[in-house]
């Protein structure tokens, strides 16, 4: 069997799949050219309402013998599905994001090859919002990875601000090695040296390093008295 064999008998396909679809919520009047919503198919949900209507407007061409412009913007299914426009319009989004409907000049369609996926959508066997729940987990998870690098930035920031204290070590080491605590220096002069050296600090900043440069013997510590004021002067062990 050839594949243009089974081309013959497509029109026949797609009218059968389009009936398994509407069968139960649909019926045609074609002396107003109007397809009507079943008791059942008003107790559809939102999105099976529309996409019943859009289905059985897909199957006009079965229906009549003539040729008929099929009017399927928003107000007209606003009209036959009864969704006000401010829902209606969202709902239609969603449904073109998910390929199942095209729009050609404000007038919404079926896309032919989705009919089995859409008649499982109508009978609640396919949930709609699968895909889209499938987006939300991936951006949920994006979003975690980007927490996650952002929390990494801040650990990163957090360990540089705590070793903001290694270049004024290393620059008081700097000044052990070329003798400047020959002699006993303030806090105020061991900053104001720094400054001199393009090491912009502040007293502050300098008192935990210098601690630990006494503690571990390379500084001696004594108070002076400086302005009548009592004060810590630092030398060389």
């Amino acid at each position: 069997m050839a594949l243009k064999d089974l081309v013959a008998d497509r029109g026949k396909m797609t009218e059968e799949a389009i009936e398994r679809v509407i069968a139960d919520y649909i019926r045609y009047d074609p002396e107003r050219f109007e397809v009507v919503l079943t008791p059942r198919g008003a107790d559809l949900g939102n999105d099976q309402k529309i996409l019943v209507i859009l289905v059985a407007m897909l199957g006009w061409r079965y229906v009549i013998d003539h040729e008929h412009e099929i009017d399927s913007r928003p107000a007209t299914l606003e009209a036959l599905t009864g969704i006000p426009g401010g829902t209606l319009r969202p709902i239609l989004k969603r449904l073109k994001e998910a390929h199942l409907l095209t729009s050609i000049g404000g007038n919404y369609s079926i896309r032919p090859a989705n009919l089995e996926a859409i008649g499982s959508i109508v009978k609640g066997e396919q949930p709609l919002t699968a895909r889209r729940r499938t987006k939300k987990m991936s951006r949920s998870t994006s979003s975690e990875r980007q927490q996650s690098g952002d929390e990494k930035e801040v650990d990163g920031a957090r360990k540089s601000r705590r070793s903001a204290g290694t270049p004024a070590r290393g620059s008081l080491r700097r000044l052990l090695e070329i003798g400047f605590f020959k002699e006993p220096r303030t806090l105020a002069q061991v900053v104001a040296r720094l400054h001199e050296m393009a090491v912009i600090t502040k007293a502050t900043s300098l008192s935990g390093p210098i601690a630990e440069l006494v503690r571990e013997g390379s500084l001696q510590r004594k108070k002076i008295k400086e302005n009548n004021k009592e004060m810590w002067s630092y030398r060389a062990a």
